[in-house]
C-alpha cells in the first residue's frame, strides 16, 4: 500500500500561497541586500552617504587585478588560501578519527570523551588565541620559557606568531565541527557490512580503508568543504596572531580597510567579492555532495542497534590518545587563560602567590563590561528564539511539502552561510546605512538572524525527517486536523530538536565577531568584541577575565537547556 505524504497546510491553499510568496519576498530581500550591496559598493568611488560618489572600475581592478601584479590584495589572497587548505585537511581528518572513536569504537570513556571534544564551540575562537599566546609566545610563552629552562635552547619550542603557529591554532578549533558533521552519519551507519567484512577475514585497518570510510566518503567530503570554508573567513585566530608577523588574510584586510584612518569602504568591499567567490565554490560544492544525502526515519516501530568495533587493549590506548588530543587542543589553552585571567601581570614564570582577582574586579568595574554582556546575551537570546522558530516553520514545510517556492527558500536560507562573516558585515554597512538600523543592536540582531537561520532550518528539519509520516496520517484518521496534529503530534516530538536549534544559533551568536567588528557602534559593543579591544589595547589580564566570564556563562546556559529540554548540539543522522 502506497504512502501518502500528509497534507500540512495549515491555513488552507490561499492563504498558504500567499504566505509563501511574502515570506520568498521578504527572504530574498534580507538575504540578497548584503550580497548585492557588496557588488554595488565594490563600484563605488566613495562610501555609502558620502557626496560626489561616481561609479569607477578602479577598486575592482585594484583588488583583482593586484593578485597577479603585486597589489595589495596579493599577499592576503595567497595567505588565506594556504592556510585553508593544511587547516581543512588536518581539521578534517583529525575530527573524522575521533568520531570514528567516540561513535563506532568500545572505547572506554567515549560517551565522556564525545562532550568535551565539542567544548570549543562553546567559546569564541579569541579564547584559544588567548590561551596559545600565553603559552607560546616566543619570548614570554609559558611553554617555551620551561622548554628554555629545561634544554637551555634560545630558540622557542613553538612560535604561536608563525604561519605553523596560526595553522595550529585553527585546526583544534576547527576540528569540532567535522566530529560534528561526521559523529551522527558513523553513527547512522548500519554495521552489517562492517561484519561481513570481518566473517571474511578482513582486519581492522582493511575494513576501515575498504567498508567504513569509503561508505562515509560524502559526508567527509561535505564537512572538509564546509570547515574549508569556515577557514576562508576565519578573522579572529590569523588576524591577532598574523598580525604580529605581517601575515594577513582576506578577512582581516577587508577590516583594516573599514577600520584604519581614512577608511576605504569602496576597497574592502572590492576585497570582499574575491572572499565570496572563494566562499561560492566551496559551498558549491558543498551542496554537490549533500544535496543527495540519505535521509533516515528513526521515529517508527523498529530499529537497529549499531554494533561497535571490539577494540581489546587497544581501547584503552585510543582512549589515552583522545584524551591527550584533548589535553592539548582544549584543557591547556583554556587553564592557560584562566591562570592569565588570575594573574595581575603577565610573567615568563608563574608566581602562585600571586594569583588573585583583580583582573575580575577591574573588568567588574568597566563601564562597557555591563553593556557588553546585556547587549551579547539580548542579541543572542533573540537571535536564537527568532530562528528557532523560523526553523520550526520552514524545516517543517521543506520537509513535508515540495514546490519550487520552497526550493527557492531553502537556498536562500542556505546561502548568507557561504557569505564570510566581514563581507556580510560590509554589506549590511553598505545596504543600511542611511536607515536608523546602522550601528545599532538590530543591525546586528537583523545580521545574526538572516546569516545563522540555516542553522535551525537544518536541525529542525534533520529530526522532522526521522519523524515516519505514518503517524501523522493516524492522527488525520483518527479524525485530527492539520493544526491539531502538527501541534499534539510532531511539535512534541520536535520539542529537542527545537531546543537544539536555539542552543546552536545561541551558541554562535554569543561568539560571534566577524561581521559583528565591522557593524558595532559604540552602544552596541559584545562582549567578543570587548575582549578583541581588549587583546589590542594589550590588556590581557582583562581580555582573560572576560573570556572567562563568557564560559562559564554559556556553560551554566548549557546545561541548563539540557536539563529542562534535552537540548543537544551533538549530530544526528540527516
Amino acid at each position: 500500500m502506497a504512502t501518502v505524504t500528509p497534507n500540512l497546510d495549515l491555513f488552507g491553499p490561499l492563504p498558504r500561497r500567499l504566505g509563501m510568496s511574502v515570506v520568498l519576498a521578504v527572504s530574498a530581500a534580507l538575504v540578497l541586500a548584503p550580497v548585492l550591496a557588496v557588488i554595488y559598493g565594490a563600484f563605488r568611488t566613495r562610501p555609502p552617504g558620502a557626496p560626489r560618489a561616481a561609479f569607477t572600475l578602479a577598486k575592482m581592478a585594484q583588488a583583482w587585478g593586484g593578485i597577479f601584479t603585486g597589489g595589495w590584495t596579493q599577499a592576503p589572497t595567497v595567505n588565506t588560501i594556504l592556510l585553508a587548505i593544511p587547516v581543512t585537511i588536518v581539521a578534517t581528518a583529525l575530527g573524522v578519527a575521533l568520531a570514528w572513536a567516540v561513535t563506532r569504537t568500545d572505547m572506554p570513556g567515549r560517551r565522556t570523551l564525545e562532550l568535551l571534544f565539542l567544548v570549543p564551540l562553546l567559546y569564541s575562537p579569541l579564547v584559544s588565541v588567548i590561551g596559545w599566546t600565553v603559552l607560546a609566545d616566543p619570548g614570554a610563552g609559558l611553554l617555551n620559557r620551561a622548554w628554555a629552562g629545561v634544554t637551555g635552547a634560545h630558540a622557542p619550542l613553538f612560535d604561536v606568531y608563525s604561519y605553523g603557529g596560526i595553522a595550529f591554532v585553527m585546526v583544534f578549533y576547527f576540528a569540532p565541527y567535522a566530529f560534528l558533521l561526521c559523529a551522527g552519519a558513523f553513527r547512522a551507519l548500519d554495521s552489517t557490512l562492517e561484519e561481513a567484512a570481518a566473517m571474511s577475514g578482513a582486519g581492522l585497518l582493511r575494513r576501515l580503508g575498504f567498508v567504513t570510510f569509503p561508505l562515509m566518503l560524502a559526508g567527509i567530503g561535505a564537512a572538509s568543504l564546509f570547515i574549508f570554508t569556515l577557514a576562508l573567513e576565519q578573522f579572529a585566530i590569523p588576524g591577532f596572531l598574523g598580525a604580529h608577523v605581517h601575515f594577513d588574510t582576506l578577512a582581516y584586510a577587508i577590516f583594516e580597510r573599514t577600520s584604519t584612518y581614512p577608511s576605504d569602504l569602496p576597497g574592502a568591499a572590492a576585497a570582499g567579492t574575491l572572499l565570496l567567490v572563494l566562499s561560492s565554490i566551496g559551498l558549491y560544492a558543498y551542496r554537490r555532495l549533500t544535496r543527495h544525502a540519505g535521509r533516515f526515519i528513526s521515529v517508527t516501530a523498529r530499529g537497529y542497534r549499531a554494533v561497535p568495533t571490539a577494540l581489546g587493549r587497544g581501547g584503552m590506548v585510543l582512549t589515552v590518545i583522545c584524551a591527550a588530543l584533548f589535553a592539548i587542543g582544549v584543557a591547556l589553552p583554556l587553564a592557560a587563560v584562566l591562570l592569565r585571567a588570575l594573574l595581575p601581570v603577565r610573567t615568563a614564570s608563574v608566581d602562585l602567590s600571586a594569583l588573585g582577582f583583580g583582573n575580575f574586579t577591574q573588568l567588574f568595574a568597566a563601564g562597557d563590561f555591563l553593556l557588553g554582556l546585556q547587549n551579547t546575551a539580548w542579541l543572542a537570546f533573540g537571535a536564537a528564539t527568532i530562528c528557532a522558530g523560523l526553523g520550526l516553520l520552514i524545516g517543517s514545510l521543506l520537509v513535508r511539502r515540495r514546490s519550487a517556492g520552497l526550493s527557492a527558500l531553502d537556498y536562500l536560507v542556505a546561502l548568507p552561510i557561504g557569505i564570510p562573516g566581514t563581507v556580510f558585515g560590509v554589506g549590511m554597512l553598505w545596504a543600511y546605512v542611511r536607515t536608523p538600523l546602522y550601528l545599532t543592536l538590530w543591525i546586528l540582531l537583523l545580521a545574526f538572524t538572516v546569516r545563522y537561520l540555516v542553522y535551525a532550518v537544518r536541525t529542525v528539519g534533520g529530526s522532522m525527517m526521522q519523524i515516519d509520516p505514518v503517524l501523522e496520517e493516524s492522527a488525520a484518521i483518527a479524525g485530527g486536523t492539520p493544526l491539531r496534529t502538527f501541534l499534539f503530534v510532531d511539535l512534541p516530538l520536535l520539542k529537542p530538536a527545537i531546543a537544539s536549534a536555539w542552543l546552536l544559533v545561541f551558541l554562535i551568536v554569543m561568539r560571534e565577531i566577524s561581521a559583528s567588528v565591522i557593524l558595532y557602534g559604540a552602544d552596541s559593543v559584545t562582549v567578543p568584541i570587548l575582549t578583541w579591544n581588549y587583546l589590542n589595547d594589550g590588556s590581557y589580564g582583562t581580555a582573560s577575565a572576560l573570556a572567562i566570564v563568557q564560559v562559564v556563562a554559556v556553560g551554566l546556559v548549557v546545561m541548563l537547556l539540557r536539563w529542562l529540554f534535552g537540548a543537544d548540539i551533538r549530530a544526528r543522522s540527516e
